[in-house]
């Protein structure tokens, strides 16, 4: 099997490294094992379409495929720290590539998320199976070029990925975003009390803490596109979807004072302060997908809106002190329950119309910089529906 970093750059949009290299189908098959099963949540796999049946018969001729994106976890980088991140052409030495080459080298698929390129992989695989041994062997050695982005934390994944595919027609948001769930898990596990349950572990939620994986994806398309409503059908409302997400992921990748900032993290640092205060008795609520969609469109609502941002961090703090206290009626939720249930299924959507009673809650209390009590948020927001 081979592999060659052959090349450092520098964004300094995102401030990270990304590596240029090469591999033969061998080594970047072994690499990707089991992505596809792994990013079973985001875009289905095209089988049977004639581009892809023509790539395969390409792919058999020798073609070189576009370059694959990568992002790799977890790996020794510390090299990097010998270049100036200002300059626009970085030469490195053969020893600190090599040095990155061998990092990468030791890494297992389970640190190795394909940015773009499951097609592309998925196409490789199956023209593999369709060769005899003899073919096999010639095949993969054939050689693949990587761009390669090392440690790299999802916010600033997710922005680059968006902006990249704004220009053309793309997957949809959500399936971007479901791709790049690998590496929100990874820059979410950190925070205190949460358990990340992926679709492969096939557990459900028992107790306060514990979130499926596909639901904090949704959380955050949630959360940036300011709308409880996450799936899109309309190209023209998609795109303009798409543009409110860059605003938001732009705002965040540099403050003020030049300095990355996370304001989906604070979210779910919030909701699991939420999610605990109301104990298992009221496991429920932030169990149910509607709920914790409408929390996070409110909150990335605040999080834009000017005159909201400075009140958002003080009504959550509020909102979490008073779930704390109140020991029978925590974040209103029984009148919730109530309101919910109200809801006339032959009239309305029920799951669309739960995400947006919610949304209206929570940003009214925001709006009232947590003045009002949820309760009096749940009662005002049902007089909506």
């Amino acid at each position: 099997m081979k592999f060659e970093v052959v090349g450092i750059d520098y964004d300094n949009r995102i401030d990270n490294f990304m590596i240029s290299a090469r591999a033969d189908y061998e080594w970047y098959l072994e690499k990707t094992q089991g992505s596809e099963e792994n990013l079973a949540i985001q875009r289905d796999i095209i089988r049977g379409s004639k581009p892809y049946k023509n790539l395969r018969a390409d792919l058999k001729m020798g073609c070189i495929l576009p370059t694959i994106v990568l992002a790799v976890r977890n790996i020794d980088a510390s090299v990097t720290g010998n270049y100036n991140v200002n300059d626009g052409f970085i030469s490195a030495t053969r020893a600190d590539l090599d040095s990155l080459q061998n990092a990468i080298a030791k890494t297992t698929p389970v640190d190795v998320d394909i940015v773009d390129g499951l097609q592309r992989t998925n196409a490789l695989r199956q023209t593999l199976a369709e060769l005899n041994d003899d073919e096999r062997s010639v095949f993969l050695l054939r050689s693949l070029r990587l761009e390669i982005w090392v440690n790299i934390a999802f916010f600033p994944l997710a922005y680059r990925m968006l902006l990249l595919n704004a220009g053309q027609r793309p997957m949809s948001m959500k399936h971007q975003i479901d791709i790049l769930s690998g590496g929100l898990a990874e820059d979410l596990q950190d925070l205190p009390g949460i358990e990340i349950i992926r679709l492969k572990d096939h557990k459900r939620r028992v107790r306060p803490g514990q979130f499926h994986l596909s639901t904090l994806a949704q959380a955050f398309q949630a959360w940036m596109q300011r709308s409880p409503n996450v799936d899109r059908t309309n190209l023209v409302v998609e795109t303009m979807v798409v543009d409110e997400a860059l605003e938001s992921l732009g705002i965040d990748l540099t403050d003020n004072n030049g300095n990355q900032r996370d304001g989906f993290r604070q979210f779910v640092d919030w909701l699991l302060r939420l999610d605990r205060s109301l104990g298992e008795e009221q496991n429920r609520f932030f169990g149910n997908d509607t709920v914790v969609l409408g929390f996070a469109a409110a909150i990335g609502f605040a999080h834009k809106n000017e005159t909201l941002q400075d009140r958002l961090s003080n009504a959550m703090t509020k909102m979490i002190h008073d779930a704390e206290m109140d020991k029978e009626n925590p974040l209103g939720v029984f009148t919730f329950e109530q309101i919910r249930k109200s809801i006339d299924a032959k009239r309305s959507n029920v799951g669309e119309a739960t995400r947006a009673l919610v949304f209206r809650a929570v940003r009214e209390y925001i709006m009232q910089d947590g003045t009002s009590p949820m309760i009096e948020c749940w009662t005002q927001s049902a007089s909506m529906m």
